[in-house]
């Protein structure tokens, strides 16, 4: 949270700020099973880290959401043309928000 905060406050005024992150929350599988494929990425240089949407909702402090906010990354804002339909694609979530 401290790297990010770092970015994040050094924005200027209405700049937006895009985050897309992996969770738990969504997958069609419980955690203790979906946490196999994590644990493949635990030792290397950029980890695989698995946070909850509210732990997510934290990188935008001091931000305003952009409708619709944070969301499954398919539900923002989607193209009325494709749906998708894989259940894993809802694993994690997107939000844009607007420095004030």
């Amino acid at each position: 949270y401290g790297a990010v905060a770092e970015l994040r406050d050094a924005l200027a005024p209405g700049t937006l700020f895009v985050v897309t992150h992996a969770s738990y929350e969504g997958i069609p599988l419980p955690p203790e099973r979906a946490g196999g494929a994590v644990d493949v990425y635990k030792d290397i240089r950029s980890p695989l880290i698995m946070r909850s949407r509210e732990d997510i909702a934290r990188f935008f402090e001091g931000y305003d959401m952009v409708e619709p906010g944070l969301v499954p990354m398919p539900t923002w804002r989607p193209d009325p043309a494709s749906e998708d339909e894989d259940p894993y694609s809802y694993s994690g979530f997107a939000g844009v928000g607007r420095r004030a």
